[in-house]
């Protein structure tokens, strides 16, 4: 069952590169060679982030003038806005930052709606979607989600709402009727930075929106959600360079002085000083636990977590989730404990084969990423993972070492899948 793991040293820098970066510790060079840095000004760079320099002008961006005017109009005309942001560490804060951001200029025809991950799992439904009327609901804003959502964005025009879509997930092979997608991995977008995170993207909406009308704002306010992206970029792991970069870097800074009481709460729980936060302070506790409240709960009880304002709630919400987290640590080891059995019980009786599926219907779809991750370096091949939803479809999450491209296998034997998708 487990296999040698083989490990590759990167080249050393060259010689020209080497003379380029002097004064810094070979190490270091060879470091910075190998993420494509390989002169002086650009490894200052690199170091000594630049909000001004370093972030693109979110103009560039396709349908951004067209998402920034109809926003700006609902505005005018007070009507009834709704933001449907996904369920994950990236959607939620997104979701708590286009919400603050209309709570600073004073408009509060406003919700939020965030799908349960085991009853309605990812993207914008048709089932949510139709209840929306009900609620007088005329201008739908997806957060971290809705690009390949083609029926349910029809049904919204059909119902009288538009939709403006942002997003950061590969498009499917037509895009939606939207009255805007803000999306930089569209094929007919220009714009310089394609891997920002969700709420990256949405930061950028809220730039835009800012340069054409203030508000009467400060100039400069929108860098106190730079908390909330940062938290979504560490979170999502996107390649921490460019603009990425500056978003993470200013993020910390943020962080490390955000008045929110229910990072604050949980800083204290979790016994880190807030002031010297650091990325592995996002990725391996704040993460999990937000994460944790669409896994094991509700999803609102993270956006709770990042949006209240009141000390009481701030403390139970980073009780809550961090009791919540500790639950899912436990599933998430009970099934991989069993993977392991069953995958040496098939050595036993024979060669494992080159694709691994298990299932269980008692397991929850939500934590089966967690598991497969658990096993990779272990198998060292593709696994499928299956469990049941609140219904009565059978969801699950894929992994792959690297060998094997998912999607493209998947693409095979698609008659097997009612849907699949790459988040």
């Amino acid at each position: 069952m487990f296999l040698m793991k083989e490990y590759r040293l990167r080249p050393i820098a060259e010689e020209s590169v080497q003379a380029s970066l002097v004064g810094y510790p070979i190490l270091l060079q060879n470091l910075l060679s190998s993420r494509g840095i390989t002169t002086r000004e650009d490894a200052e760079k690199f170091f000594n982030p630049h909000y001004q320099n370093d972030l693109h002008d979110p103009y560039l961006l396709k349908d951004m003038d067209k998402a920034v005017d109809r926003i700006l109009v609902a505005i005018k005309n007070k009507e009834r806005i709704l933001i449907y942001s996904d369920y994950d560490a990236d959607g939620i804060p997104g979701g708590v930052m286009m919400r603050e951001f209309f709570d600073r200029i004073g408009y509060g025809n406003v919700e939020n709606y965030i799908p349960h991950r085991h009853d309605e799992g990812y993207g914008l439904h048709l089932e949510a979607v139709e209840t929306f009327p009900e609620k007088e609901i005329r201008l739908l804003i997806t957060i971290d989600c809705g690009i390949v959502d083609i029926e349910s964005v029809a049904r919204a025009n059909a119902l009288g709402m538009d939709v403006i879509i942002t997003d950061h997930h590969e498009p499917g092979g037509s895009l939606p009727e939207a009255y805007a997608i803000v999306n930089p991995k569209r094929e007919d977008c220009d714009y310089p930075e394609k891997i920002l995170c969700g709420t990256g993207v949405a930061f950028k909406l809220i730039q835009a929106i800012l340069e054409k009308n203030c508000f009467d704002l400060a100039l400069g306010q929108e860098k106190w959600f730079l908390d909330l992206v940062g938290i979504a970029t560490l979170s999502d792991m996107v390649p921490l360079v460019g603009e990425n970069r500056a978003l993470a870097y200013f993020g910390l800074k943020v962080l490390q002085k955000s008045p929110r009481p229910g990072l604050q709460q949980l800083w204290k729980k979790l016994k880190v000083n807030q002031r010297n936060i650091v990325e592995d302070d996002i990725g391996f506790s704040l993460a999990p636990r937000v994460n944790a409240a669409s896994r094991m709960g509700k999803p609102m009880d993270g956006f709770k977590l990042l949006y209240t304002k009141d000390l009481n709630e701030g403390i139970e919400s980073a009780l809550h989730l961090d009791k919540i987290n500790d639950e899912r640590k436990g599933v998430v080891a009970g099934i991989v404990k069993d993977l392991r059995k069953r995958i040496k019980e098939k050595e036993l009786v024979g060669e494992l084969p080159s694709v691994l599926v298990f299932g269980n219907p008692e397991w929850k779809p939500s934590l089966l990423g967690l598991a497969g991750n658990a096993l990779l370096d272990d198998i060292r091949r593709p696994i499928f993972l299956w469990g049941r939803n609140g219904d009565t479809q059978l969801k699950g999450s894929c992994r792959s070492d690297g060998s094997v491209n998912l999607i493209l296998l998947m693409e095979k034997a698609k008659e097997s899948f009612a849907q699949f998708w790459r988040t």
